[in-house]
């Protein structure tokens, strides 16, 4: 069994160089993540490049074997501060958790 976790952010910024920017800095605080959080087993996150102000900005997908995984990954030390900066930079977000 796998766990995907899928996430979406719409960025606050107000121009597409603004968001160009806070994607960057998400991007950059995220990616790591595959590495030091010992439960991901896979991690991949994008910038939108599509219908821009239409769409979430950024889009996360990260597996898990399971939901205690997911679990440690939430909580991870290395994790919290990134979660800090998506609330700072963001104006809604949207999740999903399913079996693959």
């Amino acid at each position: 069994m796998t766990l995907r976790h899928v996430v979406s952010w719409k960025l606050n910024g107000e121009t597409r160089e603004e968001r160009d920017e806070q994607a960057a800095r998400a991007i950059a605080a995220i990616e790591p993540l595959r590495e030091s959080v010992p439960t991901v087993r896979a991690l991949d996150v994008r910038r939108n490049e599509l219908f821009d102000g239409d769409n979430f900005d950024v889009t996360l997908i990260a597996d898990f074997d399971d939901a205690e995984g997911l679990a440690v990954y939430a909580g991870h030390s290395e994790h919290l501060p990134v979660v800090a900066l998506m609330k700072q930079i963001t104006a809604a977000r949207a999740a999903s958790d399913f079996t693959v």
